[in-house]
């Protein structure tokens, strides 16, 4: 009994001694997305979403979205024989997301040093730094990686915005806030949200989260249906379009003779 006694003693002043020694850490860097499901139906046209979080301490935010990274490849277009314009090559970007968004509440340059944009693949310039340019000259890397972003952005799947986040600073910590428009032309995929806190040009602290976009409903089986079936799949494709036809062709037909 008496050694039991002295072990929960010992135990106590370790512990006590522990948390002088080693005070309470600074709380994690917490957030969240609402929603963090879109489900993706005949009448889709994107989605509104919010990411908020705070921490402890004041800081600036960054927010990376992006999916996996894989090999893309583009077809380069060119004039043959100086009249038509056909495709004349391949040009392969590896590894790559199909889709990419950062936002920030300042220009990255200004709160990021470049070795940390460079270690987390941070800006459109750290994330090309490492990937493999096939099918043009090493001269032509940098101008192919320009028309390869402006691309990118004119389907709204890539996407650097500076002042997007609003961060308002207290005695109790750093609340920050992003509004932002979800592209409809972002495929279904789990996206992943990461949050950067950063102080004195470095990542302190990163927190990740996931954004689900599905089809659902008759798109859903319909989709199924595609890869399943896709015999099948062609014949009624056929025939709705014989039947739009139709359709169309009642309205104006209509509209015609109703004018005799």
């Amino acid at each position: 009994m008496m050694k039991r006694n002295k072990l929960l003693i010992s135990i106590f002043i370790i512990g006590l001694f522990l948390l002088i020694v080693f005070p309470k850490a600074e709380a994690a860097l917490s957030f969240k997305v609402t929603p963090n499901y879109i489900p993706i139906h005949f009448f889709y046209n994107g989605k509104d979403f919010e990411i908020s979080g705070h921490t402890d301490y004041p800081a600036d935010y960054i927010i990376v979205i992006k999916d996996k990274s894989e090999k893309l490849v583009l077809r380069r277009k060119g004039k043959v024989k100086g009249l038509f314009w056909m495709n004349v090559g391949e040009i392969a970007f590896e590894p790559v997301p199909i889709v990419y968004m950062v936002f920030s509440n300042k220009p990255i340059d200004k709160i990021l040093n470049k070795e940390e944009q460079k270690k987390y693949a941070i800006g459109y310039n750290a994330l090309f730094y490492g990937v493999k340019i096939e099918g043009v000259p090493e001269n032509e890397r940098e101008k192919w990686t320009r028309e390869f972003i402006k691309f990118k952005e004119h389907l709204n799947l890539y996407r650097q915005k500076f002042n997007s986040i609003k961060v308002k600073n207290g005695k109790d910590g750093s609340d920050f806030v992003l509004k932002a428009y979800w592209p409809f032309q972002a495929p279904p995929d789990n996206y992943k949200v990461t949050v950067y806190a950063v102080k004195d040009g470095q990542i302190v602290e990163s927190n990740t989260n996931i954004i689900k976009v599905q089809k659902v409903g008759l798109l859903k089986k319909i989709t199924e249906l595609a890869f399943k079936r896709p015999a099948l799949y062609g014949i009624i494709a056929i025939v709705i379009a014989i039947m739009a036809g139709i359709g169309v062709g009642m309205i104006f037909g209509g509209k015609g003779s109703s004018k005799h």
